[in-house]
């Protein structure tokens, strides 16, 4: 596979890959890359936390 396949790739089969190829340096880096894109929410508290919990439940495609 080449980088440009990679880019094709959704996050889900780009994760799959790397699963099912651990070798694969460059798509454990793009992988690592684009989760690091992702915003990132700090828990301080149960309450907290529960509220992202719920907020991330009720945004799913039922």
């Amino acid at each position: 596979m080449t980088n440009k396949n990679y880019q094709a790739m959704s996050d889900d089969q780009l994760r799959d890959w790397v699963r099912y190829h651990p070798d694969d340096v460059e798509a454990f880096h793009l992988l690592m890359d684009r989760l690091d894109q992702r915003p990132k929410v700090i828990c301080r508290t149960d309450e907290e936390f529960e509220a992202e919990l719920i907020k991330r439940i009720n945004q799913q495609p039922q």
